[in-house]
């Protein structure tokens, strides 16, 4: 879309200049975005990071389903990478680095899936007995390489960020150097998991859906309620008989049809990953 725009207004050197300003623009909002999407990531591998250092810590029994809610959901920045990507409008050097970025957190959230299904096969305890050490050296690699990757977002030729962006990066550094250490700096005083408040949050983290669906799983038809979508996903809620791992899928009023697989489940709600992440510039989520 951003060539397309070069090519209708390529007539005159006065609309070739508009068109080359209207495409940085829109480049640099793209970037500003991916920036967004790699601290919620952040956030999330130290979130994750906690959770491993305090496995086989008595005095805090962390449930499996607060670990697999708070897992990083990377769908919306590799869109965003490849629509980047695609463009022009990312520095070249940048984009090994990224991309080996998301390969570390697949790797690590194979570890993280293998140990949450052992949770459910064997108990939570005899998971953590398994896992621990294996989650521990993953995750605090993983924090440490994604400092790194906030730091180079941070400091990348010709990025123009607002403050609170940069504020961001701070935080969220100092969270991952925490973590990285083998610390907790995301359980709150009661031993739970949380989210640290951030200067700047995602312009749209997620968007409101607040409408019912038809949800087909393993155990037939029910109804359900879709509160929200990301790129990545949908958060569902009225939910009954499900469990991590069930493939479903989920029948909007409109008529489209989602199919994935449930990451996690906490009561009536529950999160789904899409088989298939949807286009930054897709209906449901569409800044």
């Amino acid at each position: 879309m951003l060539q397309a725009r070069s090519f209708r207004f390529a007539a005159t050197a006065d609309h070739a200049e508009e068109a080359s300003l209207q495409a940085g623009e829109a480049g640099d909002r793209l970037f500003e975005h991916l920036i967004s999407e790699t601290h919620a990531i952040a956030v999330g591998v130290a979130v994750v990071a906690t959770a491993a250092n305090a496995l086989n810590d008595w005095q805090r029994a962390i449930r499996p389903s607060d670990i697999a809610r708070f897992a990083p959901d990377d769908a919306p920045l590799r869109m965003l990478l490849q629509v980047l990507i695609e463009h022009d409008a990312i520095d070249e050097a940048l984009t090994p680095g990224l991309l080996a970025f998301l390969d570390d957190i697949a790797f690590a959230s194979a570890g993280l899936n293998a140990f949450l299904d052992d949770c459910e096969a064997l108990s939570a305890p005899r998971a953590a007995i398994l896992h621990a050490h294996r989650l521990q050296t993953c995750w605090r690699a993983l924090a440490r390489d994604t400092k790194t990757v906030v730091l180079d977002l941070e400091h990348a030729p010709g990025a123009s960020l607002p403050d609170l962006h940069r504020q961001n990066a701070r935080v969220v550094s100092a969270l991952l150097s925490g973590a990285a250490n083998g610390f907790k700096p995301c359980l709150d005083e009661a031993g739970r998991l949380y989210v640290p408040p951030l200067p700047q949050k995602r312009r749209a983290p997620r968007r409101a859906v607040l409408q019912n669906c038809l949800m087909h799983g393993p155990n037939g038809l029910q109804t359900g309620f879709v509160r929200d979508a990301s790129a990545g996903g949908l958060r569902l809620g009225r939910v009954s008989g499900l469990k991590r791992g069930d493939r479903i899928r989920v029948d909007f009023v409109s008529g489209r049809q989602f199919h994935g697989t449930i990451q996690w489940v906490t009561g009536a709600s529950a999160g789904m990953r899409f088989d298939v992440p949807l286009s930054p510039g897709d209906a449901l989520v569409a800044l």
